[in-house]
């Protein structure tokens, strides 16, 4: 699991002004909308489409908190 330090380390080797993305729902790319920390148990699914990561529910006392970086599609359109 990264840590925000070597988050940190990656982002230096790059121009401060390129845009960060996160992969879409299906396909391309969106912006980050969210940092956010989270709680969840790690490696707690092995289906190829899960996330290997859970959210944790209250209560559950085997957890980490993570730094979560997510996106939405600002541009979409409703069907």
């Amino acid at each position: 699991m990264m840590t925000v330090a070597e988050l940190i380390e990656i982002l230096k080797q790059h121009e401060p002004s390129m845009p960060v993305t996160v992969a879409g729902y299906e396909g391309g790319y969106n912006d980050i909308s969210s940092v956010a920390p989270v709680r969840m148990i790690t490696e707690a699914n092995t289906q190829w489409y899960f996330g290997a990561h859970e959210e944790a529910d209250d209560g559950n006392e085997e957890t980490v908190t993570a730094l979560l970086l997510s996106g939405h599609n600002h541009v979409a359109k409703d069907d």
